[in-house]
């Protein structure tokens, strides 16, 4: 048996590299890719983290269970098509690809189905490392595009990992006539990050009232009846979701607080790593549109490609660690520890 080096997740904080994991093989329609970077996603923090409903309901989509039974973590990756399977057509060995998988990518090789939600080309003017935020990037790109930014509109944008800081970098980008980009987190790493990728505002949310402080910023529009003067945020986009042991009310109950009245959007992505109360006075006073996303269109995939390629995004800036898979332990406590953007994993 061909054996190779592989994360494997073994329970709540516990992921360990093994090397005598069985090498895959790419079967009918498949690829199989020499892995050069993957990225530890907020999914796979989560099912790191937490054992609950929520979390167990992601393994599908962050670990692949091999033949012995092995959960291999990691979906986010960039590498070299090392073999193809029967029946694949438009793909060779020694393509530089960007993939997506169900889990299984923290790993030397991985075998990925070819079709265009999970396999894509990269530009030779995108490394690996940056290619290997393709996912995070496509994620935030269909956050935007729901999230339909008018020109003079003000955006919250609450918690500022990967995939809210790709929100930022998308809309500075992509929405030119934009109001306000309001970043939330309790990270001052986070924030300060925000700010260097194109936020106009920062707010630490362990420190400040967030709807007071978005009024502020964003000035506030009042409405005699119901009678309120809330901030004139016309968007909200929640990469945060709920988190047990964050103190404060969820983000999604601050969201509606936030709204301006009639029109307004909220966008929901972050996790839930558990049930949580909501006041929804608002939902009928504001009348706002409120939606869940997940994942990105194939289209979404290529123009994050082309962001990067075109350097209209810079990608690298936000992988603030790196290490080699035998220390895959010590990334992920880097990934968990409230300052790390997105730490990069090398088999």
């Amino acid at each position: 048996m061909t054996t190779m080096k592989a994360a494997v997740f073994n329970g709540v904080g516990d992921v360990a590299m093994r090397a005598d994991v069985a090498r895959p093989l790419a079967g009918p329609g498949e690829v199989l890719i020499r892995v050069q970077a993957c990225g530890i996603c907020g999914s796979d923090l989560h099912i790191y983290r937490v054992d609950s409903p929520s979390a167990r309901e992601m393994y599908a989509g962050t670990l692949r269970v091999d033949a012995d039974g092995v959960r291999i973590i990691g979906h986010e990756f960039a590498g070299v098509i090392a073999d193809t399977g029967p029946g694949v057509e438009g793909y060779a060995i020694g393509d530089r690809v960007v993939g997506v998988t169900g889990g299984g990518a923290m790993a030397e090789y991985v075998p990925v189905p070819v079709n265009p939600f999970q396999l894509v080309r990269m530009p030779e003017e995108v490394s690996f490392e940056e290619a290997a935020t393709t996912e995070p990037l496509a994620d935030s790109l269909q956050l935007v595009r729901k999230a339909a930014v008018a020109p003079g509109e003000n955006v919250v944008v609450f918690g500022v990992g990967a995939i809210g800081l790709g929100v930022v970098q998308a809309l500075r980008a992509l929405v030119p006539q934009i109001g306000r980009i309001v970043a939330v987190d309790v990270s001052a790493a986070r924030l300060a990050m925000a700010l260097d990728v194109g936020a106009s505002d920062v707010i630490d949310a362990t420190t400040q009232d967030v709807v007071g402080a978005a009024g502020r910023i964003c000035g506030t529009v009042a409405q005699p009846f119901p009678p309120m003067q809330p901030p004139d945020v016309g968007v909200v986009i929640d990469c945060a979701g709920y988190i047990r042991h964050m103190k404060g009310p969820p983000p999604l109950q601050t969201a509606l607080d936030l709204l301006r009245p009639h029109g307004g959007r909220i966008v929901c992505f972050g996790a839930f790593e558990d049930e949580v109360t909501l006041n929804l006075t608002d939902l009928i006073h504001k009348q706002p549109l409120i939606m869940g996303s997940l994942g990105y269109l194939p289209e979404d995939l290529e123009q994050a490609l082309e962001l990067m390629r075109s350097r209209k995004i810079d990608r690298k800036r936000l992988i603030s660690d790196r290490f080699q898979i035998e220390n895959v332990h010590d990334a992920f406590q880097t990934q968990g520890n409230g300052r790390a953007i997105k730490v990069m994993v090398y088999p």
